[in-house]
């Protein structure tokens, strides 16, 4: 992934390597999946992803339930990486701008904290092409855990895991 700005600094994944690991938005293993990597930017996530044919709605756009799914991963991610732990998607609201077109790749997804209120966290995605063309917006309403019961009950393997690389 190509890095935004000089600030950019590169999450690791720990959960590579896992006999287990499997994950369509993430896991570097899935030859189905998105593949997702990750850069924390500041205090915003971002990820760039290149579509397939094999992922498109229409010829040449990418299908709408991908581009959920590609928010929802990332907002994921933001609370890894930014917060420090894990949670699960309680809401998914998804706007659709314009179609958004594979020709405009690489697609850049950035996440962004919202609103944060004990366990419950609100985060904006939003996906653009190459070109700057604002595809899609998502608000995703995350229940977070502490720490210790994301490792418990989701396998999180601590927030020094996602610690950017310098």
């Amino acid at each position: 992934m190509e890095q935004h700005d000089n600030a950019a600094r590169r999450i690791p994944n720990p959960y590579t390597g896992s006999a287990t690991y499997r994950c369509f938005g993430c896991s570097p293993d899935n030859p189905i999946g998105l593949q997702l990597t990750f850069c924390i930017e500041g205090e915003r996530l971002v990820a760039e992803w290149s579509p397939r044919v094999d992922l498109e709605g229409y010829p040449g756009v990418v299908h709408g339930g991908i581009q959920a799914t590609l928010a929802d991963e990332t907002a994921a991610w933001y609370i890894h990486a930014a917060l420090g732990t894990a949670g699960v998607t309680r809401e998914l609201s998804v706007r659709y701008h314009r179609p958004a077109q594979s020709a405009d790749a690489p697609f850049v997804i950035k996440a962004d904290k919202i609103k944060h209120d004990g366990r419950d966290v609100t985060i904006e995605v939003t996906i653009e092409g190459a070109s700057g063309a604002l595809f899609t917006t998502a608000r995703c309403a995350y229940a977070t855990f502490s720490e210790e019961v994301a490792r418990k009950r989701l396998g999180f393997p601590g927030a020094e895991a996602f610690k950017p690389e310098k």
